[in-house]
């Protein structure tokens, strides 16, 4: 099996991205999140092991999701 890059998987960083952005009450630029996330996959993804039970693409959105997440609390505390 080839090994999954970047490219094959960016489609997780901008609908998850997309999505927080939606669901948030005050208006932030997408751009950022989606740097964060793009650092959150790469290491999601060479951190994956395919022995667990848990699937590629759920390790990586999980990663993701975390990642944007804690750039925006750190981004705006209260």
């Amino acid at each position: 099996m080839p090994t999954p890059t970047l490219d094959d998987h960016f489609e997780i960083v901008t609908s998850t991205a997309y999505w927080m952005e939606k669901q948030l009450p005050y208006r932030v630029p997408r751009p950022p999140l989606v740097r964060v996330g793009a650092v959150a996959l790469s290491r999601a993804l060479v951190s994956h092991d395919p022995e667990e039970a848990v699937g590629l693409e759920t390790w990586c959105r999980q990663h993701v999701r975390r990642a944007i997440r804690d750039y925006l609390s750190d981004r705006f505390e209260v």
